[in-house]
């Protein structure tokens, strides 16, 4: 049974690197956002951003965690694929918040430098539907047991 356990390789998917990535770009974004100002909509925008750092970070922790119980073998796989589900959950949420955050922001930009014209309307409407586009095809592709 030992043995069977060792020869065992459990599939982690590891978002380590990009969820630490993603932490750096909200910061960055963050602090460039707020040198300069739109009329309207830091407040919501950084609370967004700032919510998805949390998230973030606790997707890299919850995949290192994942990783490391993996390598050490003390816990049951079943448990270790609740944490890598968690942590994906995490990401997915953190990263709706920063698209959240990127649709109100450019919204309020371009209504400070463009006034209100019909396609400015449509920049949220069309950031957010290519990320959902984009997000479907990748779960299609993630849970259909092809590659």
């Amino acid at each position: 049974m030992e043995e069977n356990r060792e020869n065992k390789t459990l599939n982690v998917k590891d978002w380590i690197i990009l969820s630490t990535t993603m932490i750096a770009a909200v910061l960055t974004i963050l602090a460039l956002v707020w040198q300069v100002r739109p009329s309207s909509g830091i407040v919501s925008a950084t609370f967004l951003l700032m919510l998805s750092f949390i998230f973030f970070v606790n997707s890299v922790s919850t995949n290192s965690k994942a990783h490391y119980e993996t390598r050490a073998g003390n816990m049951p796989e079943e448990q270790i694929n609740r944490f890598v589900t968690f942590a994906e959950y995490s990401f997915g949420f953190g990263f709706t918040l920063v698209i959240t955050a990127f649709s109100i922001l450019g919204y309020k930009y371009l209504l400070d430098f463009v006034g209100r014209e019909l396609y400015v309307l449509f920049l949220p409407i069309v950031f957010l539907l290519t990320a959902w586009v984009i997000i479907f095809i990748y779960n299609c592709i993630n849970y259909s047991g092809k590659v």
